[in-house]
C-alpha cells in the first residue's frame, strides 16, 4: 500500500487546512532541491509538492478521503440482488449512500436516481444487467460526465529575487471557457496575484474556483508555476543568502572595507580594520539578513576566498619574517 498523503505531510487526518498549509511550506523548504541536492530529497520533494496537491484542495481532500475507504471494494456483493427489489442490499456498503454517490462521481449536493434502460451513461460494475445511472439536481436529470472538475489552467510566473524578499501584487491574464446553455463561451479576466515573502522558485500557487466553469456548482482552478530570477551576486539557500567575496592576502591580514549591493539594491558596507585575520573559506554570518518567510527570517552569509600571490621577492620574505 502506497504511503498515504497525511504521512507524508506529518500530519493527522483531521488536521486542519491552515496546519496542512504549514506542514506543506516547512516540509518544502527542508527538501527543495536547492537546499538538499540529493536525489532522495529530490524525490521526497515530489512526493510533498503531490500531496500538498491534494490534501491543500478541500474538494480533492475530501474525495481522497472517501476513496481512501474505498467502500466499492464491497460492490462485488450486490450482484445477486435480483433487480430493483434487491435495493436494500446497499446497505453492507456502509456509509451514506448520498455521499458515496458524491465521491464517486465529483458531484457536491446531488440525491441520486436509478432507471432502467441503456439511453443514460452506462452500467457499472457489480449491478444486474439492463441498471443504468441517472444523476438528477433540482429534479432535472445531469450528465455526470460533465460535471467532473475541469483541469486547471497553467500559468507560469517569472518574478525576481527582490521581489521574492519583499513580496508582491501581481497582475495574471488569464483566459477561461465557461459553459452556457451547452455552448462553451470563452471569457478573459485579469486576477491581481499576492505573491508572499520568501516564495521559492518552482513553488505552486493555486487560486480556487478562477479556472474554466462547467456550472455554478462546479469550477477549475487556476495554477501558477512561480520561476525566481535571480541576477544579483547574491546567491540564495534556502531563507538565507550568499555572498562570495575575494580579498587579497593584505586584506586578509590588513583589513579591509568594501561594499555590498543587497538584493533590495541598497548598499552596505563590510569593514574589518581592529586586526581579525581572515582564514580561506571563513564565513561572516548577519543574522536577520536573509528571506523572511512567515515568522522565520534566514541570514546573509559573507564567504571569503583568499588570493594568494604566485611569487614573493627576497626583500618581502625578509620583510615578513621581521613582522612575523
Amino acid at each position: 500500500m502506497s504511503e498515504s498523503f497525511y504521512k507524508i505531510l506529518g500530519v493527522d487526518d483531521n488536521t486542519s487546512q491552515d496546519e496542512i498549509k504549514k506542514a506543506y511550506r516547512k516540509l518544502s523548504l527542508k527538501y527543495h532541491p536547492d537546499k538538499n541536492p540529493s536525489p532522495e530529497a529530490t524525490e521526497l520533494y515530489k512526493k510533498i509538492n503531490e500531496a500538498y496537491d491534494t490534501l491543500g484542495d478541500e474538494q480533492k481532500r475530501k474525495q481522497y478521503d472517501m476513496e481512501r475507504q474505498n467502500p466499492f471494494m464491497k460492490m462485488g456483493h450486490m450482484n445477486g440482488m435480483g433487480g430493483m427489489g434487491g435495493m436494500g442490499g446497499m446497505g453492507a456498503m456502509g456509509g451514506d449512500i448520498d455521499e458515496i454517490f458524491k465521491s464517486f462521481f465529483g458531484v457536491n449536493g446531488m440525491p441520486f436516481g436509478m432507471r432502467m434502460g441503456t439511453d443514460d451513461f452506462g452500467g457499472m460494475s457489480g449491478f444486474p444487467p439492463g441498471v443504468q445511472f441517472q444523476v438528477f439536481h433540482n429534479g432535472r436529470p445531469v450528465n455526470v460526465n460533465t460535471m467532473n472538475k475541469p483541469s486547471p489552467i497553467v500559468k507560469n510566473v517569472i518574478i525576481d529575487i527582490e521581489q521574492v524578499f519583499s513580496g508582491c501584487t501581481i497582475p495574471i491574464e488569464i483566459e477561461r471557457w465557461i459553459h452556457d446553455n451547452n455552448t462553451r463561451i470563452l471569457e478573459n479576466e485579469t486576477l491581481y496575484i499576492s505573491i508572499p515573502k520568501g516564495i521559492d522558485d518552482g513553488e505552486i500557487i493555486v487560486i480556487k474556483d478562477k479556472g474554466n466553469i462547467v456550472n455554478d456548482m462546479c469550477k477549475g482552478d487556476v495554477k501558477l508555476f512561480i520561476k525566481v530570477v535571480n541576477n544579483t551576486e547574491i546567491k540564495r539557500m534556502g531563507l538565507d543568502l550568499i555572498y562570495e567575496k575575494k580579498i587579497t592576502l593584505k586584506e586578509a591580514l590588513c583589513g579591509f572595507t568594501f561594499e555590498i549591493k543587497y538584493i533590495n539594491r541598497k548598499m552596505y558596507t563590510l569593514n574589518n580594520t581592529n586586526g581579525n585575520i581572515i582564514i580561506p573559506g571563513y564565513r561572516k554570518i548577519i543574522p536577520n539578513m536573509g528571506l523572511t518567510r512567515e515568522s522565520n527570517t534566514g541570514s546573509l552569509i559573507v564567504i571569503f576566498h583568499i588570493e594568494f600571490p604566485e611569487k614573493l621577492t627576497e626583500t618581502q620574505i625578509n620583510e615578513l619574517k621581521n613582522i612575523l
